[in-house]
């Protein structure tokens, strides 16, 4: 989810890439290869295709969040906190917040997930604001599943 301009797209992006691998506990799943799908809508904005794509878990990397978020040196290279919530089983909670710098609007990113060692589903919600003071709010609908073993 990148929210950009405040285009949207670059807030909503920024999202998608800063959301994963974090500081603190990992939420343990199956590795093998996983397909992610996000679908975010932003106000007033045209709304914006669901992304797809596949990713390749490595045991030492089957952590939901590395789905999720980016890596936590992408998380510091932007500026940006992670803040994990509650753990409670079966559920990820987390917050991602990144300053604005010239280039992207500053992003607050809360995820819900609800998820097994082979799925996972939930809602992002999504706020930027670009440094005059403009702000945009969305949502995301996020969901996976290991498709199986990673191909060779």
């Amino acid at each position: 989810m990148k929210l950009f301009g405040l285009p949207a797209l670059a807030a909503v992006s920024l999202f998608s890439s800063l959301i994963a691998g974090t500081a603190g506990a990992q939420t343990a799943i199956q590795a093998g290869e996983w397909e992610t799908t996000e679908k975010t809508t932003m106000e007033g904005v045209q709304p914006m295709p669901p992304s797809s794509k596949k990713v390749c878990l490595k045991a030492d990397e089957a952590q939901l969040e590395r789905l999720l978020f980016p890596t936590p040196d992408e998380i510091k290279q932007h500026g940006c906190k992670y803040e994990p919530g509650a753990r409670k089983a079966g559920m990820l909670t987390a917050t991602l917040t990144c300053p604005p710098n010239d280039q992207t609007p500053g992003v607050t990113a809360k995820a819900e997930i609800t998820y097994t060692q082979t799925s996972y589903q939930g809602l992002g919600q999504l706020e930027a604001a670009d440094k005059s003071g403009t702000t945009l709010k969305g949502k995301s609908e996020l969901s996976g599943k290991r498709l199986g073993d990673c191909p060779k």
